[in-house]
């Protein structure tokens, strides 16, 4: 019995560097990379009082750096801008959100989900319209109110330092002017850079 504790507590002992492997990760993980917001839209018919939904989708960038605490959990801080012109009107979107985030680490591929907090900024950009040769500029305007990013993501390991993040999809409900507006996601892809090992 004696023979068999010492083995398995030599064995134990021996396999300690294997663990010490499996928790080799990046001290920071830095993304930027392309992203679609896609906002639903409800609009009342002036002339039938009918209410229609439609969807529009605005075009950007997407940005965030993650300092690993863990193998599996980091804080990240996570940057977005997406533009559209409706109607002739120049709309922007901005969101500046920050939270934890919990990897599932692995040689090929790191699943990841989040929950982030923080702000929105909606804005309007400025127009002019000519009418009866007499041309009127309305200024810009914009809103900023509370944000939140929950979802996750998929990173693709192209080597130790890179990675391509296929895609990263949240739910970012949003509070502004007053009204929560509930019905936007947001669809990142790009290239994440590792930095240091921990």
């Amino acid at each position: 019995m004696r023979r068999l504790i010492f083995v398995l507590a030599i064995g134990l002992f021996l396999s300690i560097p294997s663990f010490a492997q499996e928790v080799i990760y990046p001290k920071a993980e830095v993304f930027g990379g392309f992203s679609i917001s896609s906002a639903g839209i409800s609009s009342t018919d002036p002339t039938t009082g009918l209410t229609a939904s439609l969807r529009e989708s605005f075009w950007g960038w997407q940005a965030s750096a993650n300092g690993n605490l863990t193998h599996h959990l980091a804080i990240v801080g996570d940057f977005g801008g997406q533009y559209k012109t409706v109607a002739g009107i120049p709309m922007n979107s901005y969101q500046f959100l920050f939270g934890p985030r919990i990897m599932f680490r692995g040689p090929r591929v790191t699943p990841f989900v989040h929950a982030m907090f923080g702000g929105v900024r909606e804005g309007i950009g400025s127009t002019s319209l000519s009418v009866l040769g007499v041309t009127v500029t309305t200024p810009a305007i914009s809103s900023t109110g509370l944000g939140l990013g929950i979802g996750g993501g998929l990173d693709v390991n192209v080597s130790d330092r890179f990675a391509l993040r296929v895609p990263q999809f949240d739910w970012t409900p949003m509070h502004v002017g007053g009204v929560w507006t509930s019905n936007v996601i947001r669809i990142g892809i790009g290239l994440v850079i590792k930095t240091g090992e921990k």
